[in-house]
């Protein structure tokens, strides 16, 4: 755990500030001790959202990141008043509905320019920054919508296309600058106003189509990129769905597309042509949230406690259990494109471990696996095997899973057979957070039989279904475990 004398509060800048993920965001990096830089357009919507921001220090800097003068200096003004910037994170945006042809020209251009071309334009001042001082991340929001297509938003789609090719190509070319890093965080639906503050050329508003998520759980994603940088996470439970769908089954995606926007993307009464906030900022209605129904949300996590050094963990155990427990879904090449499953357990890592190490609740949290027939009594000592059955009664098939690495409290490597149908490696990693926390994570990929025969983008988001349940019930194990052994006798 962090100690808050030894290390300073982190120096974060943070665009788009003022309004939904990057206000979320500010809120809860202030919260927990860290020095925040607060950007966007609109001073008036920024003074807002720094009067929400409780804990370490914040500056306001009206900031276009269109304007590379602008960025510069925002970038100048957070060295000189806190004498470093350990983080960016860009978050501005902007937006248009309608058909392509009846967008104007110099809407769709100036949509792009600050979307697509701010996005560089801080890049390229945060990395500038960061060779000068040695170190420093780089998180960038992008969208579902920067991964596949929809109607009536192409200069939104095309910008967040570009900005997704330009993170890729950040984290190339970064790779060869030690201590250097950039982060994508790709949401799905969120309920911000950025839907009702966008333009528009359709006749009516946009609004996020169910399933939708909280700004505070785009942003504690965000905040766990700044801890440990990953290449890409997906927050939103359909994006690997509409992912899969857009890219495998791409005629009946394009069919349904139109008729799905206008039923579940736009809202309902008539809206005049506007331009929206592309222009000019609109700060009555900026805010943290929009008027969707998403999963109760909360101020703060014990991660960012502890990233950040400031806060009691324990506090945060008041919030909403349900938001608390969200899963995050990352994607790293260093995974080598397999689904990565994340969550937090209230539970050391030693009581992780100890429900891995019983051979016998092996059925109780492997989805798909039915009873455990036999365990060598070495489990989970590298070359132990589980012979287990899967399937449901009485068509059940018997196999086994061999460990091929096990550090304990730290890492289980698996290799799980299940013949017809192939055997699966899967990766389990725990990481320490806390005294009585860890995150636990679960990796799996096909690597013998009819499995590896499906392509991987169509593979991986069956096999991230089943492992997000298959980490939900080890944790529960583990805390249910952990509860007897505090309660005593």
């Amino acid at each position: 755990m962090t100690d808050p004398a030894a290390e300073p509060p982190l120096v974060v800048v943070v665009t788009g500030a003022s309004s939904g993920i990057g206000r979320a965001t500010a809120v809860l990096l202030s919260s927990q001790g860290a020095h925040v830089v607060l950007a966007a357009r609109s001073e008036t919507a920024l003074l807002e959202a720094q009067r929400e921001c409780v804990g370490g220090s914040t500056l306001v800097v009206p900031t276009d990141v269109s304007r590379s003068a602008e960025v510069d200096d925002l970038i100048a003004a957070a060295v000189g008043h806190f004498g470093r910037v350990d983080a960016v994170v860009h978050s501005a945006a902007v937006l248009a509905y309608g058909r392509f042809e009846d967008v104007p020209q110099e809407v769709f251009d100036a949509s792009v320019r600050v979307t697509l071309l701010g996005a560089a334009t801080v890049a390229r001042a945060a990395l500038r920054q960061f060779s000068r001082q040695g170190a420093g991340n780089l998180v960038v929001v992008g969208s579902l919508l920067g991964k596949i297509a929809v109607p009536y938003m192409s200069s939104y789609v095309t910008a967040k296309w570009g900005v997704h090719g330009l993170v890729r190509s950040l984290q190339i070319e970064t790779r060869r600058t030690p201590g250097v890093n950039v982060s994508l965080v790709w949401p799905g639906a969120v309920n911000t106003p950025v839907y009702t503050q966008a333009g528009t050329y359709l006749g009516r508003h946009g609004r996020p189509p169910q399933p939708v998520v909280s700004p505070e759980r785009v942003a504690r994603a965000v905040v766990r990129r700044i801890e440990r940088p990953a290449r890409q996470t997906s927050v939103g439970p359909a994006n690997l769905l509409s992912l899969m769908g857009f890219h495998m089954l791409p005629g009946l995606f394009d069919r349904l597309a139109t008729p799905l926007m206008r039923l579940a993307g736009t809202s309902g009464g008539h809206v005049a042509p506007t331009p929206g906030n592309v222009f000019e900022p609109q700060p009555a209605g900026e805010a943290t949230h929009g008027r969707w129904r998403c999963p109760g949300r909360r101020a703060g996590t014990a991660a960012a406690a502890r990233l950040l050094g400031r806060g009691d963990a324990g506090a945060t155990e008041a919030h909403d259990e349900q938001h608390r427990r969200q899963d995050e879904m990352t994607s790293d090449l260093s995974d080598n494109g397999r689904a990565r499953i994340s969550r937090r357990a209230d539970a050391p890592a030693s009581a992780v471990w100890a429900a891995l190490s019983d051979a016998w609740l092996y059925a109780n949290w492997v989805v798909g696996t039915s009873r455990v027939r036999d365990a060598d009594l070495s489990w989970p000592a590298v070359g132990s095997r589980i012979h287990h059955s899967f399937g449901v009664w009485p068509a059940m098939i018997n196999d086994e899973t061999v460990v091929l690495e096990a550090v304990p409290d730290r890492r289980l490597v698996l290799q799980a057979r299940g013949w017809p149908f192939g055997e699966a490696r899967v990766s389990l990693r725990i990481d320490e957070a806390g005294p009585e926390a860890c995150d636990v994570s679960i990796v799996e990929d096909a690597v013998k039989g009819p499995g590896t025969l499906l392509p991987r983008v169509v593979r991986q988001p069956l096999i991230a279904v089943r492992n997000r349940e298959s980490l939900r019930r080890l944790i529960l194990v583990a805390e249910g475990r952990r509860r007897q052994e505090l309660s005593g006798p």
